[in-house]
Formats: structure tokens, C-alpha cells, sequence
């Protein structure tokens, strides 16, 4: 991974306005962005995080972020140390090659854990009302399905799965497309949030993804029909300067 140089940020500050609903983001890193904008929130955040975005190429060149990865740990703490690790998936060149989902698990530092029932009201402060939520004598989960970016989270009687952490997209490619197409009504924009702390009330971790489903089949047809007109226009260009066919 590369390093690079930023201020550290325990967590960022949550805010939910009804006004601007569609501001969906973690950390300050919103959908949409591309991954210039993603690096450069996450260098505000983290001076001494190391980051790797991973690209993806089209036959006749063209370049676009298919993912990145994050990695923060404080070392003028050594013995009270903070931990995040952050992923991040892009779609293609067609659709703006924008930041579709995101995850976050953050460990907080020892000295300075938050309670998790502050952690959770940060969380409603942030994404309103949840879907569905357990809260056990340790630990808080709650998921958020959005149908549109301009409403409330839905309700539901369980957790339609729409987010692994051990399965996170790498990019939109035809697997996550397919995924989309299948689930993508079922999850709309899906938020899943679990703080876990212990029975004297304080977080020991933090983890939350966020993944828009809404857009993704959408974006991927214009991803192939972009891809589609580059190699065409390659092929084109490539067949009137192409080498002389060889004696066979």
C-alpha cells in the first residue's frame, strides 16, 4: 500500500437532513464520488493512512478505478491504538466511474471508546428511522433499505443480506451486475451498521457499508456500451494502419 500524509479522525460527525436526503455517504466518503474525490476526503482524514486503488483496463487502453482499500493505524500510540480499515468499489468509464458502495470497520482507541447506545443515536441522526435493528446487552445492529434517495428507510421484518463484508464488490463487473439484476428491487440502497462494545456500555468496534443497488444494472449497460464504442473505434482505426498480412 502507499502512504500518504492526513489528520486522523476518530468518527466522523454524523448529520441527517430532510432537505438533502440523497446525501448518503460514510466517513465523508458520499456516493458518487469518483475516486480522486474519495482520496482527497480520506487525506483530510487520515495523514498518516495508507491507501491502493486497483485499476481496471479495456483492450484498447482505456483506464478507470475498479476499487481501493484503506489502511489507518496510529503509530505515536503504539500501546492505544486506533484501527480502520476502509474498501471501496467504482463503477465503469460509461457511468462516471463513481464510488457505489463503501465499508468501514473501525476499532476505537482503548482511552476513548464512545458508548454504542451514542454510537447507534449518532447512526439515526445520521440515516433516520432503521429497517430493522437487534440490540443485545452488547452490541447494536441495524440496516437501512432505501427504495429511492429521497425517502425514508423501509421497514422489514429481516435482513435481506445485501452487503458482506467477506463479499465486498471488487468493481462492476458482470458478477455484481448480475447481483444487481437479482437483488437489486430487494436491497434498493442498503445500509448495515453493527457496533459492538460490551456490558459496561462502552464500543470496543465499528462496523458499516452502505451499497446502492438502484443504479448498478443501469450503469453497466452504459459501462458496455461505452467499452463497446472504444473498441470499436479502435478496431476501426487499428484495421487502415494495421501491418502488412505475412506471407503465408
Amino acid at each position: 500500500m502507499r502512504k500518504s500524509a492526513i489528520p486522523a479522525l476518530l468518527l466522523s460527525a454524523f448529520s441527517w437532513s430532510s432537505a438533502h436526503a440523497a446525501h448518503f455517504d460514510i466517513n465523508g466518503m458520499e456516493l458518487g464520488m469518483n475516486a480522486d474525490q474519495v482520496l482527497a476526503r480520506y487525506q483530510e482524514v487520515r495523514r498518516e493512512g495508507q491507501y491502493s486503488f486497483t485499476k481496471w483496463k479495456l483492450p484498447e487502453g482505456s483506464e478507470w478505478v475498479a476499487n481501493g482499500r484503506t489502511l489507518y493505524n496510529d503509530p505515536s500510540r503504539p500501546n492505544d491504538m486506533e484501527h480502520e480499515r476502509m474498501e471501496f468499489a467504482f463503477t465503469g468509464l460509461g457511468s462516471g466511474n463513481e464510488l457505489f458502495a463503501v465499508q468501514r470497520q473501525l476499532k476505537f482507541r482503548p482511552s476513548e471508546r464512545p458508548s454504542t447506545e451514542s454510537v447507534y443515536a449518532a447512526a439515526l441522526g445520521k440515516y433516520g428511522a432503521p429497517s430493522d435493528m437487534v440490540k443485545t446487552n452488547t452490541d447494536i445492529w441495524a440496516i437501512w433499505k432505501f427504495s429511492s434517495v429521497d425517502a425514508p428507510a423501509e421497514k422489514l421484518d429481516s435482513s435481506p443480506g445485501c452487503l458482506s463484508a467477506s463479499d465486498f464488490p471488487v468493481g462492476l463487473d458482470g458478477h455484481m451486475a448480475r447481483i444487481a439484476k437479482k437483488q437489486g428491487a430487494e436491497c434498493g440502497l442498503y445500509i448495515e451498521f453493527t457496533v459492538r462494545g460490551d456490558e459496561t456500555g462502552l464500543a470496543n468496534e465499528l462496523d458499516v457499508g452502505l451499497i446502492n443497488y438502484l443504479d448498478l444494472a443501469r450503469d453497466f449497460e452504459a459501462d458496455n456500451q461505452d467499452a463497446r464504442k472504444k473498441i470499436d473505434a479502435a478496431k476501426a482505426e487499428n484495421s487502415s494502419a494495421a501491418a502488412p498480412v505475412p506471407n503465408l
